[in-house]
């Protein structure tokens, strides 16, 4: 028999969507799955559905426990995991049906630690009307689908945009295959959003080699009302201590190539989120200047290794930012 793989799916406010994310699971073409509903203190009809799942399929279990957060409803589903494998799905998203499948296939034929795949967004409630996952089933059947191993180092840069063109597919938690045993010492942040960005590096630097499938086997749903896609707040700034985290897990490793990229990143972000919080929270826009500041300084003044990883036109962008924010936000006012 195939392995045990675990499925975590955290739920909370989402009755409208979950079934559609447990079926997806179920219907799975890879069927020995653990299959574990965590209820989030769901005020809503959530947890009669979950209860009625379990009841009529011995490959779900649910945990009913107090509101925690999305961070700490994963660490319950991941207390508990049965499986040599674990996988996380957000209620509101769905699977292809060959999600698990694939990812396995691939992470045991590359002798990989962890598979990741990439995804299509949708807006469409009925899966049918979504994303065309017959087309990507042939794809890789027929041998089209881009899929790359690469090493640990490589994991771990591959989650910044200034060096991977996919970056985004890297930072998410949900559309990877892990070995069970990555969470062994890691779990995450309770109380933050950005949770993802606070966690999957730590799991990149445990393993020994990561295999990516280029190809959308998970389906992300555009639906209002979820923590990172509302309106912005000062509760966004998890993102920047979780980049902040990563500068110093990097230096303490001596990745130089990763400190460079993390740098770059916050010193973006920071740009970014100093225009809706400068006004309210003058403090905080006084804090995202001096990230972009250190940016600034570590490439005139670090190490040699960490000098001139900032382009010139990147020089000039943080310094006019610097020098005359209402100008830099009038210039470059269409990608805010």
């Amino acid at each position: 028999m195939k392995p045990l793989i675990s499925v975590v799916i955290p739920i909370y406010g989402v009755e409208k969507y979950l079934k559609r994310a447990v079926d997806s699971v179920l219907h799975q073409t890879y069927t020995n799955l653990d299959i574990i509903l965590v209820d989030d203190g769901s005020k809503d009809g959530c947890p009669a559905i979950c209860d009625a799942y379990a009841a009529r399929e011995a490959r779900v279990r649910v945990i009913h426990k107090e509101n925690g957060g999305l961070s700490d409803a994963r660490n319950a589903g991941i207390a508990v995991a049965g499986g040599d494998y674990i996988a996380f799905l957000d209620s509101d998203d769905y699977y292809a049906p060959y999600f698990i499948e694939i990812l396995y296939r691939e992470l045991i034929r590359t002798d990989a630690d962890v598979a990741v795949c990439s995804y299509e967004t949708t807006k469409e409630l009925e899966p049918e009307k979504g994303p065309d996952f017959a087309a990507v089933r042939a794809a890789y059947e027929q041998g089209k689908a881009d899929i790359t191993v690469y090493d640990r180092k490589q994991m771990l840069l591959n989650q910044y945009d200034a060096l991977c063109p996919d970056a985004t597919y890297f930072i998410v938690a949900w559309n990877k295959l892990y070995k069970r045993s990555l969470f062994q010492e890691v779990r995450f942040p309770k109380g933050k959003i950005h949770e993802d960005e606070a966690t999957i590096y730590r799991i990149f630097d445990r393993i020994h080699k990561g295999v990516y499938i280029r190809l959308p086997l998970y389906a992300y749903f555009e639906a209002p009302g979820s923590i990172t896609r509302e309106n912005f707040s000062k509760k966004r700034m998890d993102f920047m201590d979780a980049l902040t985290d990563r500068i110093i897990f990097f230096d303490r490793i001596g990745e130089t190539d990763g400190k460079k990229a993390a740098l770059r990143a916050r010193a973006d972000g920071a740009i970014r989120y100093f225009y809706p919080l400068r006004k309210k929270f003058p403090e905080t826009g006084k804090m995202l200047r001096g990230y972009v500041k250190e940016a600034l300084y570590v490439n005139r003044h670090g190490t040699a290794e960490e000098q001139g990883f900032l382009s010139g036109t990147n020089q000039m962008g943080y310094r006019l930012f610097l020098l005359f924010p209402a100008l830099y936000y009038l210039l470059r006012k269409k990608n805010f």
